[in-house]
């Protein structure tokens, strides 16, 4: 018997359970940390994870273990979560985010570091896709969702067997579109939300606790 078999057989025959591992992922700057915060602060009421305007502030996973997530409905989900650096291309990240750090005032120095450093980040984020067993995808809804770097963190997640849930952020904006990102991935749960004014938080909670068992 194959070694992960055998770990679910010993698992089930001793009524053993380990929490599910949530894995927090998206494009940089959609709103993944403040979503972790969310959680933290709505189900464990503690500190908070730092966020920022500017792309990559989140650069190495931030794990938060034993949250009980607890719907209005009365599920309940218990997570270990793992906040994941901002997910971009190559070529964004030479580019895009680069000049993102010079006109915020980064030194050259301090610029060259947060690039490899985020470059170090996305690469551990892709590795642990293997390693978590649901996601919740982060997307702007002011952002096309048909981007490569969507359809890449998809596809991986998907060919690792990882159950997905959808969050379209930024609803507030009066630029949203979260109906493109439906009509985009009509096979995943979408849920639209509003971290910034809370709107459909609770909504989330019950998709979650619901499809990522």
């Amino acid at each position: 018997m194959p070694y992960r078999l055998l770990i679910k057989w010993i698992m089930k025959m001793f009524r053993l359970r380990r929490n599910v591992r949530l894995g927090i992922y998206g494009p940089p700057n959609t709103g993944k940390t403040s979503l972790a915060n969310r959680i933290i602060s709505d189900f464990i009421g503690e500190g908070e994870w730092q966020v920022s305007p500017l792309p990559h502030e989140t650069r190495k996973i931030q794990k938060f273990k034993e949250i009980v997530l607890k719907s209005e409905s009365g599920k309940t989900l218990e997570i270990d979560m793992f906040d994941m650096p901002g997910i971009q291309s190559h070529k964004e990240l030479h580019t895009d985010a680069l000049e993102e750090f010079f006109d915020a005032g980064l030194s050259n120095e301090d610029a060259t570091k947060r690039l490899i450093d985020a470059t170090d980040g996305i690469a551990e984020a892709i590795r642990w896709m293997s390693r978590i067993d649901s996601a919740v995808v982060v997307l702007d809804s002011t952002q096309s969702p048909h981007t490569k770097v969507n359809a890449l963190l998809l596809g991986v997640l998907k060919a690792h067997k990882v159950k997905v849930v959808i969050v379209a952020n930024k609803i507030d904006l009066p630029n949203a579109k979260p109906d493109d990102i439906k009509k985009a991935l009509p096979n995943y749960h979408v849920v639209e939300i509003s971290l910034k004014e809370g709107t459909n938080i609770y909504k989330l909670y019950e998709a979650v606790t619901h499809h990522l068992k």
